[in-house]
């Protein structure tokens, strides 16, 4: 028999409200003060430890790219509006395979959809460092094997959000999820001062060719993840027409997902063009640092996107994530806000409050998603949500690159912070935020 519409909508209802178990369930048998300590428990995994290798050493490989592929268009012949235009393709290919990716893998599996990625791009790195050792192919040859770059790229963010709940039990998807963010931060800080040493001692044929194994090694960690995956046995599906529900019907269904999504939509719409022009202008006019000055004030932006995920690690039995989350984010809201007017010393310290707080929300977010989707939705929502920052990150760019050239920089950051603070509050709002208690994911996922 097939159930109606609204039938299959409060069978939904129900299965999201299972995963919110109710306060007195979840206290512990003894009141006491808690020890707080750096949560490793996720590295006791074989499988989440070979993912969190894996994908922080590629994440370490993508600096190499950053940095090599500037240099490559110019030895090219190319200058900066051709500079843009690879980028800008890489960039269109990344967005428009992303939702795709969340549908490969809510279908073949996660694990699939990361592995064929990485292949892929370690061939398109070999094909770069050949082309940037041999000097030829032209602009041409570098955007076509960066679009593809791009396109394998975003079909492997939602499945690399989807496989963690998949490789840990429930209790660790938090200091999981904290300690991937930590070592990406990591990465990402370290990576640019050593690819730029690599291609200023070596050559960017060079710098590719680390790219490439990155992804090589990655692959090999992927592998033997695959192994015990495929060794386990089938994942039991969603009972009844749960399985049947669509990602829109769980848009409308689903309270929790839709403010999410609110929250995430103006914090990518605002924060992106805020770091990547407001800065720069707030650097060059008000601050009066420079360039040297903006290179610190984006080391300490990722310095405290850095020991966010170690603090989040720490707290990782935290009673009310949502409110959290939320709370973190009003003090994101006002350290931006905060940042024009304290100077050059008391931007530095904003910005690391900014970043400490927007990793902290980041966390808790991703992992209240990971425990509130069906499991046959899990790429999906994954993907909507990447989707959010990589889709309004051009439009916010273009937005504030406009407001400050007719308000000034200060005023960016104001609005900024103004925006992130009233979205916050508006998810405070929210019951299915503010409600959300440790609990376990509704359902089981399967990586493939």
């Amino acid at each position: 028999m097939t159930s109606s519409h609204s039938e299959r909508t409060a069978e939904l209802d129900q299965v999201l409200d299972s995963a919110v178990p109710h306060p007195d369930a979840t206290e512990p048998a003894a009141s006491g003060r808690r020890k707080r300590r750096f949560d490793i428990a996720p590295l006791r995994h074989r499988q989440y430890r070979l993912l969190f290798i894996g994908q922080t050493i590629s994440i370490f490989g993508d600096a190499f790219y950053a940095i090599a592929l500037p240099w490559l268009v110019y030895q090219q012949g190319g200058g900066a509006a051709q500079l843009g235009t690879v980028v800008a393709i890489y960039g269109v290919c990344r967005l428009g395979t992303t939702p795709i990716g969340g549908i490969l893998a809510d279908r073949i599996g996660a694990w699939r959809v990361m592995m064929c990625s990485d292949l892929a791009r370690l061939v398109l790195g070999i094909a770069l460092a050949v082309v940037a050792g041999s000097g030829r192919g032209g602009i041409v040859a570098v955007s076509v094997l960066g679009a593809f770059i791009g396109l394998f790229a975003g079909l492997f963010t939602p499945a690399s959000l989807a496989i963690t709940p998949v490789l840990l039990p429930a209790e660790e998807l938090h200091a999981g999820n904290a300690l991937s963010s930590a070592a990406i931060d990591g990465a990402s800080l370290i990576g640019p001062a050593i690819a730029g040493l690599a291609v200023a001692t070596l050559n960017i044929g060079v710098a590719f060719a680390i790219d490439a194994v990155t992804f090589a090694v990655s692959a090999g960690c992927l592998a033997a993840i695959g192994a015990a995956i495929r060794s386990r046995a089938p994942v039991s599906k969603p009972e009844g027409d749960i399985e049947s529900i669509g990602f829109w019907q769980l848009v409308r269904s689903s309270a929790l997902l839709r403010a999410i999504l609110l929250v995430t939509t103006v914090a990518n719409l605002t924060v992106g063009g805020m770091i990547r022009i407001g800065l720069p202008a707030l650097a060059k006019t008000d601050l009066d640092a420079g360039s040297t000055g903006y290179g610190g004030l984006l080391s300490s932006f990722s310095a405290g996107c850095l020991c966010g995920g170690l603090v989040i690690a720490v707290l990782s039995s935290l009673r009310r994530p949502g409110v959290a989350a939320m709370l973190s984010g009003l003090g994101m809201g006002v350290s931006v806000i905060l940042l024009p007017y304290a100077g050059l010393a008391g931007a530095l310290v904003a910005l690391f409050v900014a970043g400490a707080t927007s990793t902290v929300t980041n966390v808790l977010v991703f992992t209240l998603l990971q425990r509130n989707t069906p499991s046959h939705l899990l790429g999906k929502v994954m993907s909507a949500v990447t989707f959010c920052g990589l889709g309004l990150f051009p439009v916010s760019v273009a937005l504030v690159g406009a407001f400050v050239s007719h308000y000034g920089a200060v005023d960016v950051f104001v609005l900024t912070g103004v925006l992130l603070i009233l979205a916050f509050l508006t998810g405070l709002t929210r019951p299915a935020l503010r409600q959300q208690v440790a609990g376990p994911r509704p359902m089981s996922s399967s990586a493939g």
